[in-house]
């Protein structure tokens, strides 16, 4: 067995923990992303893949936070940068804390626990224009952040055009980064992402997310959640997540060119007995 593999088997261990907190606290989630992916396309992992992306509407995400803070199960933790002093994201991570992997991934190596990616849903303004200047100020923030990290938040794998590239070495010559302040960065994107409540938007997204302003898409389209099958377990999955998946990648349902099956690179240093 591969570690890639075995660390999936693990990450499965870590998102049964998770469910039975969601679903012992009445709290919402959606898989999102590449494991909705995995979902309607291959009922598990995409196999080159080795993590699992979850979303919560913004007050079922503060809420999961606060029960862990107080009845935090045995083994397990969060991540993020109120744990964590070199984890510069707005998002968390629920994470097995007896299983420690290195992943090779962006310029500089990193160790991590493995993880589940849990990231805040929000909602967005219904009107056009008011829409748009709130997800620029998302990315202006977000881009900040990056640049302040280009060694370790930036994929160094990813495939970009060259003018991307270039700009990406001139920020690493010249020290911009070292000009920006980090937490108060973060401190105003979670301000603007908290500007507009989900539950009461027409428009929401993961604002966090990858794929920046495509993950904008009508609230319909996380709706109520249904129910799915990844790797044998049964997970909540959006109401419309054909919907949502054609506006993130367009035809999900076929395998990109194998240059493009890349996965996070891990390497296991200790992990559980399962």
């Amino acid at each position: 067995m591969t570690d890639n593999e075995k660390v999936q088997r693990l990450t499965v261990s870590l998102l049964k923990k998770y469910i039975s907190i969601c679903e012992e606290n009445h709290l919402c989630y959606y898989f999102t992303g590449g494991a909705l992916i995995g979902v309607l396309r291959h009922r598990g992992f995409i196999p080159w893949d080795d993590d699992i992306d979850v979303g919560m509407p913004r007050k079922d995400f503060d809420k999961f936070h606060e029960i862990l803070e107080s009845d935090m199960p045995k083994g397990y933790g969060i991540c993020n940068r109120f744990t964590d002093n070199s984890w510069h994201f707005a998002m968390s991570q629920f994470i097995d804390e007896e299983s420690e992997i290195e992943i090779n991934l962006a310029e500089q190596p990193r160790k991590a626990h493995v993880w589940i990616d849990v990231f805040p849903l929000d909602g967005l303004p219904a009107g056009k224009l008011q829409r748009w200047f709130k997800i620029k100020r998302i990315l202006m923030y977000r881009y900040m952040v990056q640049i302040a990290h280009i060694k370790t938040q930036v994929d160094s794998h990813r495939r970009r055009p060259i003018i991307e590239k270039v700009m990406l070495n001139i920020l690493k010559i010249i020290p911009i980064g070292k000009l920006i302040n980090t937490n108060r960065t973060l401190n105003r994107l979670e301000e603007v992402l908290r500007t507009t409540d989900f539950e009461t938007a027409e428009y929401v997204g993961n604002m966090l997310g990858r794929y920046r302003e495509k993950e904008v898409v009508q609230k319909k389209y996380f709706g109520t959640p249904k129910k799915g099958v990844f790797e044998g377990v049964e997970v909540n999955i959006p109401e419309m997540s054909h919907e949502l998946q054609t506006a993130l990648y367009g035809d999900y349902m076929k395998l990109p060119p194998e240059k493009d099956r890349v996965a996070h690179n891990v390497k296991i240093i200790r992990c559980r007995e399962i």
